[in-house]
Parts: structure tokens; sequence; C-alpha cells
């Protein structure tokens, strides 16, 4: 049934897509490199990255997930927030909004930057006391290498293939601390729950067997007392 539900949403998605008239069924099928006739290694670098932010959403999931089935809400809430975050840029990098929609509507790109810093602060601000239980080095790390990225982009540096490979590397520093947070992270919370269930279970075995015991000497039969003949 799984199996089914997905299959059905896929051919909704790509029946309109062959069937249209207005792009070119090759471009949203093929691999862009391989549509444009570019070489093999084209994008390297940038699809690294969406394996990277990828890996950031799963693993934030994945957290979120173990962390509410072993009741703690409140890792469950700021896990379910980092996957919502990386998600979202995760969305961002692969179809580049922060670019396609500032052109088409015609404001700056750095509102982009702003709204997704707003999102990332309310996300620090509102989990910051489950965020200090963790490895906020990393976090740190990730926001500095976005920051020197957007202030590349906005600023400039050097000449233009400076700027570019300065910006680029930056940002998949960033992205690659960002998803190393995550799964660490995710991994501290499921070493965590697990250790507790079984503590958890040990002691309730432990304390199965004790009322085990204590029931058997209870049903024991006391012995006979001994009689004196009197004379």
């Amino acid at each position: 049934m799984p199996l089914a539900i997905v299959w059905l949403l896929a051919l909704a998605l790509l029946l309109p897509l062959v069937t249209q008239n207005v792009i070119p069924y090759e471009q949203l099928l093929l691999d862009p490199s391989h549509a444009n006739n570019l070489p093999w290694y084209t994008g390297l670098v940038s699809n690294l990255g969406i394996l990277a932010w990828t890996t950031a959403t799963v693993a934030a999931l994945g957290g979120a997930w173990v962390s509410h089935m072993g009741g703690r809400s409140r890792a469950s809430s700021m896990m379910r927030g980092g996957a919502t975050l990386s998600l979202l840029l995760l969305l961002d990098d692969l179809f580049q909004f922060h670019v396609v929609i500032p052109n088409s509507l015609g404001f700056p790109k750095v509102f982009f930057y702003v709204g997704y810093l707003v999102l990332t602060w309310w996300w620090v601000a509102s989990e910051r006391h489950e965020l200090r239980r963790t490895n906020t080095h990393m976090l740190l790390a990730a926001g500095g290498a976005f920051a020197a990225s957007i202030l590349i982009d906005q600023v400039g540096i050097g000449s233009k293939d400076t700027g570019l490979i300065l910006e680029d590397a930056a940002k998949f520093l960033g992205v690659l601390a960002w998803a190393l947070y995550f799964v660490l992270t995710s991994r501290d919370i499921t070493n965590s729950v697990v250790t507790g269930l079984r503590d958890e279970a040990s002691r309730s075995a432990a304390i199965a067997a004790q009322a085990t015991g204590e029931n058997a000497s209870s049903t024991q039969s006391p012995a006979a007392p001994e009689t004196t003949t009197m004379v």
C-alpha cells in the first residue's frame, strides 16, 4: 500500500510534465550535464552540497522521530525545527529560489537571506536550552561559513573568479558543518534513548524477578509445629 501511494504520486507528477508543450521534456527528465552536452563533472560541488543538505534533513527527521518515541519532547521539537529549516535551505539550493524569485519579482535577493536569518534566529531562540546540550560549535562554524559566503556574494572580493571560488567554498564548508551537526546530534539522541530504554528494561526485569521471588517465598507451606506427649 505505501508503494502504491508513492507510485501514484510520482505518476501524478510525471504525467503533466511529459504531456505539456511549454518546456521540452528532455530538460525536465535528463541530467543537466547530459541535456546540455556538458562534462559529467559539471556542478560537482553543487551536487555534493545538495547531498549534504539532504543528509542534514534526513538526520534531523530521524532524530526527531527517535526522541519522540523516547518521550523527549524538547529534543523532538528542536530536531523538527532543524529539519524544517534544512528542508527549506535544501529546496532553495536545489531550485535556486533565492535567484529565480527575486529576478522574477524585481527585488534584491538579500531579502531572501534576511528571511532565512530570521527563521534561523527564531529556531535558535526558541530551542536555545536544548541546543546548549548539543555540539553548538558546529552550528557556529556553519553560521560563520554561511555569513562569509553571503558577505562575499554581496560585497565582492577580488576578481570575479576569486569571488566565486571563495563564495562557493565558504558555502560548501558551511553545509558540511550543518550536516555533520545533525548527524552527530541524531546519533547522540539515539544512543541516549536506547541506553535509557535498556536501563529501564533492566530495572523492570529486576523488580519483576524480586516480586516473583517474594511471591514464591510467601506461598511456601510453613513447617509443622512439634508436639509434646504428656505422660
